[in-house]
């Protein structure tokens, strides 16, 4: 029976869309809680405890709907709040850090990594702090990226000077970084765009967080195993027509179990 529980996915916006969108890829039989907390957005400008905080009251949600495992999709909420969580929560969590990190050393050949995320995460180094668990050799460097996120979650393709911004941010990037890690979940909807800037490896951190899923239901046998496509609940904490607009222009499914929650 616990192998037909949900696993739940949660982020402050629609980053975490593209977890759900592998999810949908290489794990089609799972059953899917998707909570947006856009009523708090945006998270960046608030304290670590005010995230854990929020963190905590979703990850309580997820466990009342009886999620067999939760992803925090998104980096700066893993860097703030998933010791936390774990700490207090038996249930296994996953963050989209470590996934990123493996993936991004297997990639490089002259172990000189970049990753680029949201000013929060860059000065929390839970990068650098995941990276030195798995290398003492390699070099990391954090580009924070301050616009990106709200570009995204509003349109990218309606801000004029979208790429005039990101090659700003890109330029940062030492040039002798032949590996990139998109540190953040809002990054691979616009991934085309960041290789017309950086042509070398590119680390989708979205999709090695789904393979870090996919290890532990391995492990811990949760897979679910019946013979049909499972569902997805899309719970949101504030307005739904961010989240209306936006699928459409990232999954060709149609999804119809939309709800409005005050959690």
């Amino acid at each position: 029976m616990k192998n037909k529980m949900p696993i739940g996915i949660f982020d402050s916006g629609i980053g975490g869309l593209t977890i759900l969108k592998e999810i949908r890829k290489i794990l089609p039989r799972e059953n899917i809680i998707y909570y947006g907390d856009f009523k708090n957005n945006p998270y960046g400008i608030k304290s670590t405890k005010e995230i854990q905080k929020l963190s905590e009251d979703i990850v309580k949600f997820m466990v009342q709907n009886h999620c067999k495992i939760i992803i925090i999709a998104c980096s700066l909420m893993t860097a703030a709040s998933l010791k936390y969580l774990k700490k207090k929560y038996s249930v296994p969590i996953i963050g989209v850090v470590e996934g990123g990190i493996k993936a991004a050393l297997l990639e490089s050949k002259n172990k000189k990594i970049a990753y680029i995320a949201n000013p929060f995460t860059v000065k929390t180094k839970i990068y650098e702090k995941t990276y030195q668990k798995y290398s003492k050799e390699s070099s990391l460097y954090g580009v924070p990226c301050k616009k990106l996120c709200a570009l995204i979650e509003t349109g990218w393709k309606n801000h004029p000077n979208r790429l005039e911004i990101l090659k700003k941010c890109l330029d940062k990037i030492p040039k002798d970084t032949d590996t990139l890690i998109l540190g953040g979940t809002h990054y691979p909807l616009i991934k085309e765009d960041i290789r017309k800037i950086f042509s070398k490896k590119i680390v989708d951190s979205s999709r090695e967080c789904v393979f870090e899923l996919l290890n532990l239901l391995i492990s811990t046998d949760l897979f679910n195993k019946e013979n049909k496509k499972g569902s997805v609940d899309f719970c949101i904490n504030g307005d739904t027509t961010l989240l209306l607009n936006r699928l459409p222009e990232i999954f060709t499914e149609e999804f119809k179990n939309i709800f409005s929650v005050d959690y």
